[in-house]
């Protein structure tokens, strides 16, 4: 099977959640992760727009995605780009907002 992703995929299995207006998310599953994509599972996957935000639960990562592929209750999706760690190495993780 031919891989076509840019860059290597870390597996995460965090729970999320979905902002799919300003009243309403729905719970997922962040499965995996790259720097600038993210793989994600829930019931209601047809409802979610093509733009959405993304809330990961274990990281308190928010990230601004838009949906590239769709399956019965999977999306594939880009994220915006990645912040750059401290070696100028692109970072996965975001760092929580100072207090």
């Amino acid at each position: 099977m031919l891989d076509r992703r840019r860059a290597p995929r870390t597996v995460l299995n965090e729970t999320g959640s979905i902002s799919v207006d300003e009243h309403r998310s729905l719970p997922c599953i962040v499965y995996d992760r790259s720097l600038d994509g993210v793989r994600i599972a829930l019931p209601e996957a047809e409802i979610v727009p093509d733009r959405f935000v993304l809330s990961i639960d274990a990281s308190r990562e928010i990230l601004i995605c838009r949906a590239v592929w769709r399956k019965a209750e999977e999306i594939g999706a880009t994220t915006d780009e990645p912040e750059t760690g401290r070696a100028g190495r692109p970072s996965l993780r975001r760092e929580p907002a100072p207090v």
